[in-house]
């Protein structure tokens, strides 16, 4: 039997230092996969703000992790760092790094992996007078941070990183939208950033051709952000539990759906 993403070309965007997971599932599944980053993870601005932070997130009564990133740059900043309160993951990636790194259990949502999903659990709905901390990196999670803060939570941010938005040179950049048939990408920032770069071309063509592509995302949030800006050909293909066999098998039934 034919691999099953045989004769396409797919676009992960993903940092390079976490992209090589998802690019061998997808590689394995017949996919030529180009290899072409959005962004890049680098230390927060203020470490000793970080440290500090991470001081506070210690004896707090319920700490947040919101990404692989920030899990795994809490412990290079403090790698004795032993948080005590409860524990709690956006998606299922950060859930397993954060228990690795803690060694302790940690909770996230069953459903989607997303601010408004752990904001549904139960265990988070009373949570008045109690001390919250968000490990994540500079900006972000803004809504996660609002949404305790009214439930009467004493919220703390810690900044653990930084994005760098990497710039694609034009040329580049429309080889890249002219050779895939799908562009995954994994943050609302991402792709609005991706956005910015293809219409500062002011190339309508480009635009138009990337609107054909499939576009994967890890949720319906993600996409809304930058709903109005193109009009893509194909509904987005949503994967929420997003790794690379979940993008393989979505990929594949979509495909598959489009032959039939």
């Amino acid at each position: 039997m034919s691999a099953p993403l045989s004769g396409r070309c797919i676009w992960l965007t993903r940092a390079a230092h976490q992209a090589e997971p998802w690019a061998r599932a997808l590689e394995n599944a017949g996919a030529k996969v180009l290899r072409e980053p959005l962004m890049a993870i680098e230390p927060p601005a203020d470490r000793d703000a970080a440290r500090r932070g991470l001081a506070v997130a210690a004896d707090a009564d319920i700490v947040f992790a919101t990404s692989s990133n920030a899990v795994q740059a809490a412990w290079r900043l403090d790698p004795g760092f032993a948080p005590t309160g409860q524990l709690y993951a956006v998606g299922a990636a950060t859930g397993a790094a954060f228990e690795a790194a803690s060694g302790r259990p940690v909770a996230r949502p069953h459903g989607g992996f997303s601010t408004e999903g752990l904001l549904a659990m139960p265990s988070l709905s009373d949570i008045a007078g109690r001390r919250a901390v968000i490990l994540a990196g500079e900006g972000g999670r803004t809504a996660l941070a609002a949404a305790l803060a009214e439930r009467g939570a004493e919220v703390h941010k810690v900044a653990l990183y930084r994005r760098k938005w990497l710039q694609i040179e034009p040329e580049r950049l429309a080889a890249s939208i002219d050779a895939v048939d799908a562009v995954i990408v994994t943050s609302g920032e991402a792709l609005t950033h991706l956005l910015d770069q293809v219409f500062a071309t002011n190339a309508d063509a480009l635009a138009a051709r990337l609107a054909e592509c499939r576009l994967v995302a890890p949720s319906a949030r993600v996409v809304k952000q930058a709903n109005q800006r193109l009009s893509w050909t194909h509904a987005p293909v949503i994967v929420e539990r997003i790794g690379g066999d979940a993008i393989v098998a979505s990929l594949a039934r979509v495909w598959k759906g489009d032959r039939q």
